[in-house]
């Protein structure tokens, strides 16, 4: 199926979910402000050279001495987050999908080339190679900076198949969301430092600013289960932080059923009761989706003739 085609029934359907009070028109204007922000997001990355896309005063903010891995979600302009963690200093390594580092290798090999940084001040950790751990580890004590956006679906599903005990859940509106545990459980394993870095509107001046959390760090003699209740508080404030504020800014609403493995389970639906249609067309292929089921129906052509 072509993604761009389901964008915006899947923004409704995972949207309406969280927000079951909002109405049709609610959602429409919703939408579009979500589809401004990514246009505007993306127009921020244009300049190449990094004195001129970042904001000094927003740098200056940044320390030098960050703890070993970095926990971000894609919120906001987040893809400014790695550029400021460069122009502060730091060497990267960037935990993504193979899809994600195919797409932005030659962007990257050209950014650092133009702001006449070294090759290897931002690379790349395959989420998806068993040995993704083990990798970790290594940049770790080569004293880069590890950068993990918790919100990808890198292995999401795959735990999910597994049931929701190797996954985080965090009430969130009316519903809920999972998320990796294993990130902060290498955290505890090897005693490593972690915060929370997000891009946040300033709410006087409309200007996006980083938001770093305090350093959470294992306690002396802490057990696993006592680090990660204090690592799932702090993501559950991270995340209520950004669906109840600039919730329009959060880019993965129409992926955030990844993040619901419930929604993968049957439901019983009385038959034709459909809550709300949309229809899609995919190449020759016309249906109906269900947004408040989650259903689809495919009206064949025979039928549409009829009609």
């Amino acid at each position: 199926m072509n993604n761009n085609q389901l964008t915006k029934p899947f923004w409704f359907a995972n949207v309406w979910n969280f927000f079951p009070e909002f109405t049709v028109e609610d959602l429409e204007i919703n939408y579009l402000r979500w589809s401004a922000y990514r246009q505007s997001f993306a127009k921020m990355l244009q300049p190449v050279q990094l004195d001129q896309m970042l904001d000094a005063s927003c740098l200056e903010m940044l320390p030098t001495n960050l703890p070993g891995i970095v926990i971000s979600f894609h919120y906001g302009p987040y893809r400014l987050i790695p550029r400021y963690l460069l122009a502060a200093g730091y060497k990267i390594s960037v935990l993504a999908s193979p899809s994600i580092i195919q797409k932005e290798q030659k962007e990257t090999e050209h950014l650092l080339q133009f702001n006449n940084l070294e090759a290897d001040c931002l690379h790349y950790i395959d989420a998806s190679r068993s040995t993704v751990l083990k990798n970790v580890v290594s940049d770790l004590n080569e004293k880069r900076l590890i950068l993990v956006y918790l919100d990808a679906d890198e292995g999401v599903n795959r735990l999910a198949a597994r049931g929701t005990r190797s996954l985080l859940k965090v009430s969130v509106a009316a519903s809920r969301l999972y998320f990796r545990a294993s990130i902060a459980q290498l955290a505890f394993r090897f005693r490593i430092p972690l915060s929370f870095l997000l891009m946040e509107k300033n709410e006087n001046n409309g200007l996006w600013n980083l938001a770093l959390s305090k350093r959470l760090s294992c306690n002396r003699a802490e057990q696993l289960d006592g680090f990660m209740k204090r690592f799932k508080r702090k993501l559950n404030t991270t995340i209520n932080r950004i669906v109840m504020k600039e919730w329009t800014a959060w880019e993965n609403w129409p992926l955030i059923h990844i993040y619901q493995p419930e929604l993968s389970e049957t439901k019983v639906v009385q038959k034709n009761r459909p809550t709300w249609i949309m229809p899609i067309w995919l190449g020759q292929r016309a249906f109906f989706f269900d947004v408040k089921n989650w259903k689809y129906f495919e009206l064949k052509t025979d039928d549409l003739l009829k009609g």
